[in-house]
């Protein structure tokens, strides 16, 4: 191989090790749960999936910083599951926001 085709060869690993790298520190992708090919691309897009979700999330809301951007998150799906409950329950799901002292949007 030329030098150019081995550089070319060198930057497509490191790309994929960066990518790695977001899938594991970023999303906890670093324990698989099934040892099969399609097991393994099944989880694979699922995490690419909400990664896309949480980044799309991310840029709507303005906000920084992956960690920060995560706890938004699960903070307001906990919040709109919890409503969802009360309102299964028979209950006022505009009440949560009183219990949860957060300001309704």
């Amino acid at each position: 191989l030329s030098a150019i085709d081995i550089t070319l060869l060198y930057k497509s690993r490191w790309d994929i090790e960066v990518f790695f790298k977001f899938l594991k520190q970023e999303l906890n992708f670093s324990h698989l749960i099934n040892r099969s090919e399609n097991g393994i691309m099944v989880v694979l897009y699922t995490t690419m999936i909400a990664a896309t979700l949480l980044l799309t999330y991310k840029e709507i809301n303005g906000l920084k910083g992956y960690k920060i951007m995560k706890q938004h998150f699960l903070n307001e799906l906990e919040k709109l599951l919890m409503k969802d409950i009360v309102a299964l329950c028979g209950g006022d799901p505009n009440k949560v926001d009183l219990l949860l002292k957060i300001p309704p949007k």
